[in-house]
């Protein structure tokens, strides 16, 4: 039997999320479709990359998957709150339902746990929580620096302390896509107005020393 590359198994799980869970979860989401939170910009993003991280371990991705496109459904701002886990899990629990069948009990209790606590958890043995977790704060790492306390998988680390460039240049060739209204565009911008800014402190700190 031909064995299924990883590439392929991305966009597999990634197709099935966006055609049959996305539908669902913007029906009860109150989180805005775009903005730096947005279902279609950040949850976009945390959902391959958690596909990603979960087959890197050799693991299920399908919990992984409603765990991460679930995880930001209570949002209604980018503000920094740790209430919008909680508050999604009653909303994630609605849409699992509409899959029973590719879930067991046992996962849909691990997705709600780690829905709950990916704004507080740090470390943890789950692996579903480590791939949302890890997932969703790929970004921060990229933007604002990387941290090995706030990550679980070797892998992951791997990735958030490397170029993001990089890895958002294959994504968008396992996705095939071009779209600028994507939390990657965001994160070049954000990572470039950070690059500037810390070039014009140097040049200050050396204009100040003559």
């Amino acid at each position: 039997m031909k064995q299924i590359s990883k590439e392929t198994q991305i966009r597999q799980y990634f197709s099935f999320y966006q055609q049959k869970v996305l539908p669902e979860v913007e029906k009860l989401a109150t989180q805005k479709k775009d903005g730096y939170h947005g279902l279609h910009t950040h949850t976009d993003a945390v959902v391959f990359r958690a596909i990603d991280y979960a087959l890197e371990l050799g693991k299920n991705p399908m919990p992984v998957l409603f765990a991460a496109g679930c995880h930001d459904m209570a949002r209604t701002n980018d503000c920094y709150n740790e209430d919008h886990g909680p508050r999604a899990v009653p909303l994630a629990q609605k849409v699992m339902n509409k899959f029973k069948s590719k879930l067991t009990e046992e996962e849909r209790s691990s997705v709600c746990s780690a829905i709950e606590n990916h704004t507080t958890g740090t470390q943890t043995n789950d692996y579903i929580s480590a791939c949302l977790w890890d997932a969703d704060r790929t970004r921060l790492a990229w933007e604002r620096g990387y941290y090995e306390g706030y990550f679980n998988t070797a892998y992951a680390k791997k990735v958030a302390s490397g170029d993001a460039r990089e890895y958002i240049a294959w994504q968008n060739k396992v996705l095939k896509r071009t779209n600028k209204d994507r939390e990657s565009n965001q994160t070049i911008s954000m990572k470039k107005d950070k690059d500037d800014l810390m070039q014009l402190i140097e040049r200050l700190k050396v204009h100040l020393k003559q």
